[in-house]
């Protein structure tokens, strides 16, 4: 029981450290990051850490992988649209490749790749529905990085217009409005670990009501 206790007390001091470190110095450190000041009005919350996903950890070697699925609910208040740039940040603070841009469908899933280079199998041309993240073909790890490509994804949004409240089916643009998962392959084994991704649709460390905005999201520093 008290080995338990142990390793729930690092897991939430783990989590709490990587919030921390998110939250600063790991997201000023690359340059597509846009924060905002300060966020007393809509327009100044264009593309604040509100906005955003992250995942603590990613890996590939000569014998790993990573899979990440993302998901459009198709739920009321999302757009039937919603595009995101999904980056991989390795240990160094670095771009692991270059971050890829796409946009999901109502009712539809994107399927997500971080692989080593010229893998044999896990490919564009085996998976070409796929979107991949190909560095390097060396053990590398970091943190997974999901950004809005809307300017104003707190803004509903329908028929051209920001705002647009009364257009049928108007909604938001919003990346941490859709669900995530992923997990860490590790090929030799045919085995793995799920992937934590923090400020999705099913993230529980900080979901809040944003006033005046009227639906629930969840960023990695929430206010």
């Amino acid at each position: 029981m008290k080995n338990k206790h142990l390793k729930r007390f690092f897991y939430s001091v783990a989590i709490t450290a990587f919030l921390a470190l998110v939250a600063g110095n790991a997201f000023a450190a690359n340059q597509n990051i846009k924060r905002d000041g300060a966020k007393t009005t809509f327009e100044s919350q264009a593309n604040s850490n509100d906005f955003i996903v992250v995942s603590p950890y990613w890996q590939v070697d000569s014998g790993s992988y990573t899979f990440i699925a993302v998901t459009h609910s198709s739920l009321s208040g999302m757009a039937s649209q919603i595009g995101i740039t999904i980056n991989a940040i390795d240990n160094a603070k670095a771009a692991y490749t270059t971050a890829e841009s796409f946009t999901i469908q109502a009712g539809n899933t994107q399927r997500v790749f971080i692989i080593p280079t010229n893998h044999a199998s896990i490919n564009s041309t085996s998976i070409s529905s796929a979107v991949f993240l190909a560095g390097t073909s060396d053990f590398t790890h970091g943190h997974v990085r999901v950004n809005p490509i809307a300017s104003h994804p707190n803004m509903k949004w329908a028929a051209g217009k920001l705002n647009n409240f009364s257009t049928t089916g108007a909604g938001f643009r919003d990346a941490t409005m859709l669900t995530y998962w992923g997990s860490v392959i590790i090929e030799a084994q045919t085995t793995g670990f799920a992937m934590e991704f923090i400020g999705d649709m099913n993230d529980s460390h900080s979901a809040s009501t944003m006033a005046g905005v009227g639906y629930t999201a969840s960023g990695v520093n929430l206010q």
